[in-house]
């Protein structure tokens, strides 16, 4: 899929060439998105923004920790969306969000659902600044773990259920299921290690740090996605 830029303009949200982004962004909130940090694309845009070299290392080779890093003229945020296509299965999409004047570029491998839905929110023209636009990406990321820890919690429940039922004389039948418990434990630890930094990132946009979203009501959004993580990490460790 291509680098895309959106841009809200007067009458809507419209698609225009990736090398617009600087020139637009003065009179217009963008977004541009990214699905492969190796393109030449993203190559141009940091230069174009002057992006801090660090930045795009981290962003264009992935496997970052959770984090919001302040530079000159941006910040940088690492996040994650999950999707869990069947209840064994849970897939973590590293996305990495530059958060400049009236712009925001999203770099990621591929794509992922909750980029998908908050891009027709944006296009629909219920997002009409850059740090709504943030707020709604972070918070349909958050609200997606839900999905997946809530299959967690089904899968314990089966397989508690499968050993109580199975202790006794036939307690060498659990041996198997005990085996899975161990295995979604280990998940839950993953799960956990990936979501938990994420706080300290929530902390950072509730405290009003970032110039761009210090406008009166912005970090009430933001406390609200905090508060989501708390709830989503305090249910993996009751799970664990």
């Amino acid at each position: 899929m291509p680098a895309r830029l959106l841009v809200k303009e007067h009458n809507g949200v419209v698609d225009r060439p990736a090398d617009q982004l600087s020139e637009l962004r003065g009179e217009h909130p963008c977004w541009l998105d990214i699905s492969n940090p190796q393109s030449e694309e993203f190559t141009l845009v940091a230069r174009e923004l002057e992006l801090h070299p660090l930045a795009v290392e981290d962003a264009q080779h992935g496997h970052q920790r959770p984090k919001i890093d302040q530079y000159d003229s941006h910040y940088f945020i690492v996040f994650y969306a999950l999707e869990s296509p069947s209840p064994d299965i849970v897939n973590y999409h590293e996305v990495a969000i530059f958060v400049a004047h009236n712009a925001i570029v999203t770099v990621h491998e591929g794509d992922f659902a909750a980029r998908r839905l908050v891009e027709k929110r944006f296009t629909d023209g219920r997002l009409h600044t850059t740090g709504l636009l943030l707020h709604a990406l972070l918070d349909t990321m958050v609200d997606q773990y839900f999905e997946v820890v809530d299959q967690f919690g089904e899968r314990i429940e089966l397989l508690e259920q499968f050993v109580a039922e199975e202790t006794g004389p036939n307690l060498h039948r659990a041996h198997a299921p005990l085996r899975e418990l161990f295995l979604v434990k280990r998940e839950l630890l993953q799960l956990r290690k990936t979501i938990a930094p994420e706080r300290d990132v929530l902390q950072v946009l509730v405290r009003g740090d970032i110039r761009e979203l210090r406008e009166t009501g912005k970090r009430a959004y933001f406390q609200d996605v905090y508060d989501h993580i708390i709830r989503v990490t305090d249910d993996i460790d009751t799970f664990r």
